[in-house]
């Protein structure tokens, strides 16, 4: 029931909400679908072997006018607590209004361009250099602003780009949110040679209290849910940098943030993540690759709360088709989470608990049509 929901859906963003007979007299609607399965076989506190289903998308882009496009992107993901195990979102919805000499006005749901991953993938495992997110994703990213975007692209002989963007904030929904402040941000990029692109942004939010909503990281306050130590006043700040390149030879991936959440009780905490991958390509089709990816929240952090982790692994990633590839990752990992993150009682004198470590295997199937 629910995929045929979400099948539905997707009909309907292809066709931007528009009867049918509408939509055919326009250009061209182009919808895609992208997925994976993975197989894990990883040691914790036991050897755990299992398959598992992930992200499913229905991705649709098309153009209403010569200067107006649509994208939309609807997923369908596992969902903790969920009667089906998956739940239905609405990761993008937005219009692309062109204007002159590659500027544009966006309005609506995006991907909040603070660094390269956020900005150039989305839900489709299909084009990931690995198999998950970085860290930051789960915990310190604002993945989505729904808001006002102008963008630049390609302009001059760097093909500089920029974004500037005003939208709600971290702790809102899709539908709502609670006081004044929106959420800021700006961002510049350039492409000095082919497969290059460097980048930095800045972001800001001002929360009247401390919570979590629809554009939040994906994973990074699920155990958090109704155990918010703090519901005050946080000021959230964001500095991202990032390096990429991707040749036919190999490819080089790097992203850095460092964040500030300042609050009256406890002052400013300090959080930093980093993010570095590398891959060459063996043969045709095949790339071996290497990444390294660790996170650090202050014990201080009264919003992502107290955290260390860091993982580091090896993989092939292989080409079965065009849009078929499977990928197998080694993989070691440490982390220790605080109390409160745990939902447990504790003190910030003494925030976390023991390390947990994990290492495993991991294959991955993603394909798109």
């Amino acid at each position: 029931m629910l995929l045929r929901r979400l099948l539905a859906f997707g009909a309907v963003i292809a066709c931007g909400g528009a009867p049918a007979r509408m939509a055919a007299q326009r250009a061209p609607i182009q919808v895609n679908a992208f997925g994976h399965l993975e197989y894990s076989a990883m040691q914790r506190d036991s050897l755990n072997g299992y398959f598992s289903l992930g992200e499913h998308s229905l991705f649709a882009t098309g153009s209403l006018s010569d200067r107006v496009s649509f994208l939309g992107e609807a997923v369908l993901r596992p969902v903790s607590g969920s009667s089906t195990g998956f739940g239905a979102a609405l990761e993008r919805a937005l219009l692309r209004i062109g204007l002159r000499n590659n500027h544009a006005l966006i309005v609506g749901k995006v991907h909040t361009p603070v660094n390269y991953w956020n900005d150039v993938y989305h839900h489709g495992r299909l084009f990931y250099p690995v198999i998950d997110r970085p860290f930051a994703f789960s915990h310190l990213v604002p993945l989505h602003t729904l808001g006002v975007q102008m963008q630049g692209q390609n302009l001059g002989r760097a093909r500089f780009g920029y974004d500037l963007m005003m939208g709600n904030g971290i702790a809102s929904t899709d539908t709502y949110q609670g006081g004044k402040s929106p959420a800021l941000m700006a961002a510049v990029h350039a492409k000095p040679i082919d497969g290059m692109r460097v980048g930095v942004s800045i972001y800001r939010d001002w929360m009247p209290a401390n919570g979590y909503g629809a554009h939040s990281g994906h994973a990074g306050h699920r155990m958090a849910a109704g155990s918010k130590l703090y519901t005050g006043p946080l000021e959230f700040q964001l500095g991202s940098a990032s390096f990429a390149w991707f040749t036919s030879r190999f490819e080089i991936l790097s992203e850095l943030s460092i964040n500030r959440n300042r609050t009256d009780s406890l002052g400013t905490a300090t959080n930093r993540s980093s993010f570095v991958y590398a891959g060459a390509r063996v043969r045709d089709g095949l790339v071996a690759y290497a990444f390294g990816d660790r996170i650090n929240a202050a014990t201080n952090d009264l919003h992502v709360y107290p955290l260390q982790e860091w993982k580091v692994g090896s993989g092939v990633r292989y080409d079965l088709a065009t849009t078929v590839h499977v990928k197998a990752q080694v993989e070691y990992q440490r982390e220790r989470m605080s109390h409160a993150m745990m939902g447990h009682s504790g003190s910030f004198a003494d925030p976390f608990m023991p390390w947990t470590r994990a290492f495993g295997l991991r294959v991955q199937l993603a394909y798109g049509l």
